[in-house]
């Protein structure tokens, strides 16, 4: 059996490209590093490394034992800060990016219980309108909601964000309720973008219909958005989980509910690293916990389910009947076509 000890160091010989490098790196004299890289040639019965006086590089052979080599060397020093995450409390500064309306309906109070639960952890939350650049912006993790995902990211998901066109009774009680996504162009719509002009997509039985809005109203914010139609000034499309509750308390009517208007994928990502350090691996853990507990949609701002009958489920904003509330969620899903 050849010695690990002695494959970790021909490795490092070749990721730093010199002897008295890998030697500081290794905390070892530099003759010990030349002396067990040849033991290794030895036992191989083949030269792994060209010798000059100015480089190290490996041979053909060399390239192809490093390869593998780099990659057993790789496991064993995840494995072993593995086993030292277990004795160790998570510590340190955890960089978080999330899109604006998603940290501001669910990370907040999400962070704050992360926070109490670990006392040593510091959480650096950046929320933007914009997709987060993980590795350049060097952020431990984020929330992926539109677009695809690098390759070079790890993804898991948390949940659907379902979208909703609504307007509010008000409104509709003074027009008449689209029963198609066409009979929208004769509405005021509020768009949720830079741009007056925007495309909503619906879909319905396998076909799907593209409408060319004219905002009346655009503002490029969600929030305002609603606000907007709350106060009835027009039809929005809104993302589910933050018009939801203006749904069921009565505030907002969902029009079309016969079509879907999309949906995206809520994923968390982060860069592609077999080990993840302790304080990482808890905040995935927990957020993906809490935000699959339930449906997406029906988690209020604080994280928690929202009560939807509290006869059922109970009184305040606490979950005490998990089955009763997924009961009253497939109840909505299959009269009000909320989500698709």
């Amino acid at each position: 059996m050849h010695d690990l000890n002695e494959i970790a160091i021909f490795a490092r010989v070749v990721r730093e490209q010199s002897f008295t490098k890998a030697a500081r790196a290794l905390g070892l004299p530099k003759s010990t590093v030349s002396e067990r890289v040849s033991r290794l040639e030895e036992r191989l019965g083949v030269r792994l490394l060209e010798r000059t006086t100015r480089h190290v590089r490996p041979t053909a052979a060399g390239t192809v034992y490093y390869e593998r080599a780099a990659r057993v060397v790789a496991e064993i020093e995840e494995a072993n800060a593995a086993i030292t995450d277990i004795h160790r409390s998570p510590k340190g500064l955890l960089r978080v990016g999330s899109p604006l309306l998603f940290g501001h309906a669910f990370l907040g109070d999400f962070v704050a219980d992360f926070l109490v639960t670990h006392p040593e952890v510091e959480v650096e939350l950046i929320v933007a309108d914009r997709r987060f650049d993980v590795v350049e912006e060097g952020l431990d993790l984020a929330i992926h909601v539109l677009g695809p995902i690098e390759a070079s990211l790890v993804a898991r998901k948390i949940g659907i964000a379902e979208r909703m066109c609504v307007a509010s009774p008000g409104y509709l009680e003074n027009h008449a309720p689209p029963t198609t996504p066409k009979e929208l162009l004769k509405h005021s719509c509020l768009v949720s973008s830079n741009d007056r002009r925007a495309t909503w997509v619906f879909s319905k039985d396998g076909r799907s219909e593209s409408i060319a809005i004219q905002g009346r109203y655009s503002v490029n914010s969600v929030q305002l958005a609603l606000s907007a139609a709350l106060r009835g000034a027009g039809v929005a499309v809104l993302p589910a989980f933050f018009c939801a509750e203006a749904v069921r308390a009565g505030r907002l009517t969902q029009v079309l509910d016969d079509w879907s208007v999309g949906r995206s994928e809520i994923h968390i990502v982060y860069p592609g690293s077999r080990h993840l350090s302790a304080r990482v691996r808890l905040f995935v853990d927990a957020l993906i916990e809490r935000f699959t507990a339930l449906p997406p949609w029906l988690l209020g701002p604080d994280g928690r389910g929202l009560v939807i009958d509290p006869s059922t489920v109970g009184a305040g904003t606490g979950v005490t009947d998990v089955a009763a509330l997924h009961h009253e969620y497939d109840h909505l899903r299959d009269v009000r076509g909320v989500i698709g």
